[in-house]
């Protein structure tokens, strides 16, 4: 009988050892699940914000390039009508940018780069905001702007005071009506429309620039 009882007191401690190891590594398979659950969503929520911010760039890439070649095709219409084009698709584009929205040439340094766009007064050209699908999408539509840039030529139109209409011709001169620098920048949807002060934006901003000279 002690013999018996013995073992029976051997196999209970036994019996004790195992389910206490047993607790052990379902502890240590918890913390693991719960650490590879953790990863899992941490990973998921890093994709999600990853692709949050491509989309918003590339809106806003949408809107430059929207607001590049209409202020392209602005010029090119101006161009056009100075020559006496009334019917060619270039002279027909609709467009509210006028002479007045271009920049003289020879500032320096050049307007696009200065540091604030937001004060640089009447000549910087704001696109409609229907020309970008409205406000639903982008609440501050996309701007551009656009400067003259001087070059030597031959046989270069002399133009009126309106600084379009050709009045003459010099043999050689310094052409400044017929080269221009466009910059246009865009807007991702987050960036909230202009105040009254046109306080600078705050939010995804793309610029883009693009070179026309006519011969």
């Amino acid at each position: 009988m002690p013999y018996l009882a013995t073992q029976a007191i051997r196999m209970s401690t036994r019996a004790k050892t195992q389910h206490g190891v047993i607790l052990l590594i379902v502890l240590i398979l918890l913390a693991v699940t719960s650490l590879l659950a953790a990863t899992s969503l941490r990973n998921a929520t890093s994709t999600e914000s990853i692709a949050g911010n491509i989309r918003t760039t590339e809106l806003a890439t949408q809107a430059a390039d929207i607001a590049l070649r209409h202020c392209e095709s602005s010029v090119l219409r101006l161009m056009a009508i100075a020559s006496g084009d009334t019917t060619s698709t270039a002279a027909l584009y609709s467009s509210t940018f006028t002479d007045s929205n271009i920049y003289d040439a020879n500032i320096a340094p050049p307007v696009w780069l200065a540091s604030n766009w937001d004060n640089m007064g009447t000549k910087l050209f704001i696109l409609p905001a229907s020309l970008v699908g409205g406000t639903t999408l982008y609440k501050r539509p996309p701007e551009c702007m656009v400067e003259r840039v001087s070059r030597e030529r031959s046989n270069v139109p002399i133009r009126g005071a309106d600084g379009i209409t050709v009045i003459g011709y010099a043999a050689t001169a310094t052409d400044t009506s017929s080269a221009f620098v466009i910059t246009a920048r865009g807007f991702g949807p987050e960036v909230a429309a202009a105040d009254s002060q046109r306080t600078r934006p705050v939010g995804t901003e793309v610029w883009l620039q693009s070179h026309i000279s006519l011969q």
